[in-house]
């Protein structure tokens, strides 16, 4: 039996307000949802020993190419005392090392850098171009330097180019410089300086390394609390934009603050920074940012964050319109503890997000890899990848030909470099290409590139404010200005309006 008319005119409202309830969300953006989420598994192999070196060896870097080569670089303290089993590194090395994996075994580890009269070549970083070049750069006690090789003879010290001094006021603050290549040919560098010009510096090159352009100060001024710039890092994303992160260091040298700065204009002009982290009254640490770009717009940050020495854990925040705005901080792999590194996203061919850990267990205090996988809205439990070496820190992780996760990190106790391996299913392995042949080497100059003065970046962007932390993860993104909003004020003046009309028009029936 139908329902009366009156009654079936007040079915209607009912069931807009029903669909309104549904499209809500979405309007607002509370159901955006980030990168794809994972739902395969990762096979990882025994871990192994790269340096093999008598001295101590500390601060890997890492990148693959599209020949299916694993080229990991370290700092290393040539001639220096021998470590003992035990002993701990108590200080940085004094050049850089290299070996690379064929896919099948790794080449000896050889000195290809070291710059004479500097007694400190620390904290690598690289990256490499569309050309397969490798671009890397390395603080030494006062000065940044930059080299490159092709990476099919980056296994030969003569096929490095001569260093070149990128800027002399730097310092060796921990991960003091960060390059990116783009797929034009130009390189992207962001460094820490100390003393009377300190600040953030972006400097770049548009033609391979060959030269390059007056650096441009990103950041801020210090605050009454901070002491100096530490920990920069620069990636480019799908759309080309580049995206930059640092932190600052209080007086006793913990992290005292995170600050996010994009140029969406290739470097020409760069945001104001916008503060993503702070250390609070009651906190221990704030710091160590890493940043993670998947595909056009979204963005992943994790820093260190926490009150008190047990509780030194991670935050995590996320980006989806390309770093306009930022969801709240939530604490994530509430399991586990410590500042031993940066923990570290990777991505992919597939989409799907990795998680790298360089932590200690809450409970048990054992140090370690971990690793967690991104489910969509948040992180799957945390699983030990490697526990055996109880002084491991310092991780960095690279992606090969889509579907391996290759991570390396210092074990401190015995200054060694090691080496673990995750295959990823059910993602695509990419086609390496076919090996090059050798060339000559084309050494760049040993030339001088001031550092001052300094160009002052043009504003792009609004600074954006700090939310306060959230300690569980949200069901959403929570941005703090979300374009959407004027959207939703319309489509309610829309449903009321129907309703409106529905009611009168129920009425004269």
């Amino acid at each position: 039996m139908r329902a009366p008319k009156q009654a079936r005119a007040h079915l209607i409202p009912m069931r807009i307000i029903c669909l309104l309830i549904v499209l809500l969300p979405s309007l607002w953006g509370w159901e955006a949802t980030p990168t794809t989420a994972q739902s395969g598994t990762v096979t990882w192999s025994g871990p192994v020993n790269l340096s093999r070196t008598p001295s101590a060896s500390a601060h890997p870097a890492i990148v693959t190419d599209a020949y299916g080569y694993v080229h990991v670089f370290w700092s290393e303290e040539m001639g220096g005392e021998p470590m003992r089993p035990n002993d701990h590194i108590r200080n940085t090395g004094n050049s850089i090392l290299y070996t690379r994996w064929d896919g099948t075994t790794w080449s000896p580890p050889i000195d290809v850098l070291l710059v004479p009269g500097e007694t400190i070549a620390d904290y690598p970083a690289v990256d490499i171009d569309a050309e397969s070049r490798l671009h890397l750069v390395w603080t030494s006690m006062t000065s940044l330097y930059y080299s490159n090789a092709p990476s099919w003879q980056a296994d030969s010290a003569q096929d490095w180019s001569e260093p070149l001094l990128l800027a002399d006021n730097s310092a060796a603050t921990p991960w003091g410089a960060d390059i990116v290549a783009d797929a034009s040919g130009g390189l992207h560098v962001v460094y820490a300086v100390r003393g009377d010009q300190a600040g953030v510096y972006y400097t770049r090159s548009v033609d391979g390394g060959e030269n390059w352009q007056s650096p441009i100060k990103l950041s801020d001024s210090l605050e009454p609390l901070e002491e100096h710039f530490s920990t920069v890092q620069i990636i480019r994303d799908d759309a080309r934009n580049l995206h930059a992160v640092w932190g600052t260091n209080q007086l006793e040298g913990a992290g005292q603050a995170v600050y996010y700065a994009r140029s969406i204009d290739g470097g020409d002009t760069w945001s104001v920074p916008a503060q993503l982290g702070y250390r609070g009254p009651d906190d221990f640490v704030v710091g160590l940012p890493y940043l993670t770009a998947v595909g056009a717009s979204e963005l992943h940050l994790i820093y260190v964050a926490g009150r008190y020495v047990g509780s030194r854990g991670r935050y995590h925040r996320i980006s989806t319109d390309g770093g306009e705005t930022w969801s709240a901080p939530y604490h994530i792999i509430t399991d586990l503890v410590g500042i031993n590194g940066y923990v570290e996203p990777v991505v992919d061919s597939a989409g799907q997000m990795h998680l790298i850990i360089n932590m200690r267990s809450r409970d048990d205090q054992v140090v370690g890899i971990y690793y967690a996988r991104w489910l969509g809205t948040g992180w799957s439990q945390v699983e030990p990848v490697d526990v055996s070496q109880p002084s491991a820190h310092y991780t960095a992780v690279a992606v090969r030909l889509g579907n391996e996760l290759h991570v390396v990190y210092t074990q401190l106790a015995g200054g060694e470099i090691w080496h673990l391996r995750g295959r990823v299913t059910p993602a695509k392995q990419t086609s390496a290409r076919p090996w090059p042949s050798p060339e000559a080497p084309t050494p760049t100059p040993l030339t001088k590139v001031t550092a001052t003065p300094p160009q002052t970046p043009t504003p792009t962007a609004q600074r954006i404010t700090q939310p306060p932390e959230g300690t569980t993860p949200p069901s959403s993104l929570s941005v703090m200005s979300n374009p959407l909003l004027p959207g939703v004020g319309a489509a309610l003046l829309l449903v009321v309006a129907v309703i409106v009309w529905i009611q009168i028009r129920s009425r004269r029936g």
